[in-house]
């Protein structure tokens, strides 16, 4: 989502600064909780009793509740207020989430994941419009680092999750105290990107100030949202399955299964927070794809052979190659389209959704038909997939000048 109507004027270097810090701050919390789940997965099914395909019911409740959320988005225009809309959702989503993580009523805890899923929803797209309109107004590159972010909250909920099994901490009080601090902070910043209320006349007065829009041949948009979607199907399945993979299938313990979250998130952390000055010196189609054919063969291996330590290696290989395949493929769909607004924007955000919504549940159930095993061959299908899709990048680019029509 966008938030429409930035007043320009209101924000100043000095607002610019601290809205970069209220905006990242709400990446942070965002991927807090996702390492916590990630980590408490092996733990979750154990207490609750939960099979391979309850689980993946619960994220599928996720995942539609997060798109009826985004969808809400874009027809309601009280929702499109992007700083009230994070106060109003970053409680929801951060109690609901300390819930889920701690109940012991399976119909708690399949509520609340509905009620936290469409509260991720609402609060990723106003983190996410918050930080597109920050790059415009500061004239700077920004999306990788914090996104970069939301990874280096991943990494720190799975590592405090997993220091406090292996102490013996008390998870629910970490997961609350996780979610006041969060939900608190979230509702007391008042430093975002100034917006208003959506005003018709002045959205039509813009769209005819600036052109036609840009509408990409559909070949590369079915390219650019297949490497996307790839992508954060693989990403959600590592962060939902590889814990309780390596416990189940490969029989550690829980605190050292977390570790493949962990291992994981420090590679995309590393490779988002690297990605701006990565995607400068470096092809940013190679940054994907080298990375990614590696990880997919080393999966594959790990899969034959059982050897956890290869499987980690896959992990963080992935975790690098995956860390920037959001900021390159939406910089390639823009860079197509040049200066003009680009139509086929929101279809390819559209695929990324629901891969992160809908890859781990199918994950789920062929863990479910086959086996946890299965699952590793699944990641190494796609990387490879992805690898491939990621090489053809520039010369569809190339083509598209050729392919493409104006609307």
């Amino acid at each position: 989502m966008t938030s429409r109507n930035v007043n320009v004027p209101d924000n100043s270097l000095s607002d610019l600064a601290q809205s970069r810090r209220s905006i990242a701050a709400g990446f942070l919390g965002l991927g807090l909780f996702m390492g916590m789940w990630g980590v408490l997965v092996p733990a979750r099914s154990a207490a609750l009793g939960l099979t391979e395909l309850m689980i993946s019911g619960f994220l599928l409740c996720i995942g539609l509740s997060l798109c009826a959320a985004i969808y809400a988005i874009n027809k309601v225009p009280v929702l499109q207020n992007a700083p009230r809309l994070i106060r109003f959702s970053a409680p929801i989503y951060a109690f609901g989430f300390a819930i889920c993580l701690t109940t012991e009523s399976l119909g708690v805890f399949f509520g609340l994941g509905i009620i936290t899923g469409f509260a991720a929803g609402l609060i990723d797209a106003g983190l996410n419009g918050q930080a597109s309109q920050w790059e415009q107004l500061a004239d700077k590159r920004a999306m990788s680092f914090f996104h970069g972010l939301w990874s280096l909250g991943v990494l720190a909920g799975a590592s405090l999750t997993t220091f406090s099994l292996s102490i013996g901490l008390d998870l629910e009080t970490v997961a609350f105290a996780c979610a006041i601090i969060f939900g608190t902070l979230m509702v007391v910043r008042k430093s975002w990107i100034s917006t208003a209320e959506p005003d018709a006349a002045a959205d039509t007065d813009r769209a005819n100030s600036q052109g036609e829009s840009f509408s990409l041949p559909l070949p590369l948009v079915m390219l650019l949202g297949l490497c996307i979607l790839l992508a954060t199907l693989t990403e959600g399945g590592i962060l939902d399955w590889s814990a309780l993979h390596l416990n189940q299938y490969a029989g550690l313990a829980m605190d050292e299964a977390g570790q493949a979250v962990i291992w994981f998130s420090v590679a995309m952390t590393a490779s988002r927070f690297s990605g701006d000055w990565l995607a400068e010196r470096v092809a940013p189609h190679l940054l994907l794809a080298v990375p990614m054919l590696g990880a997919a063969l080393l999966l594959g291996l790990a899969a034959l052979s059982g050897m956890v330590n290869t499987l980690i290696i896959a992990y963080v290989l992935t975790g690098l190659a995956l860390g920037n395949a959001f900021p390159i493929v939406v910089s390639e769909a823009g860079k197509a389209a040049g200066d003009r607004p680009l139509r086929d924007i929101s279809v390819i955000v559209a695929f990324a959704y629901f891969g992160l919504i809908s890859g781990p549940a199918l994950l789920g159930l062929l863990a479910h038909i086959l086996s946890l095993n299965a699952i590793i061959y699944a990641l190494a299908f796609f990387g490879l997939l992805l690898g491939i899709a990621t090489f053809n990048l520039p010369r569809m680019l190339l083509l598209a000048p050729k392919m493409t029509e104006r609307r």
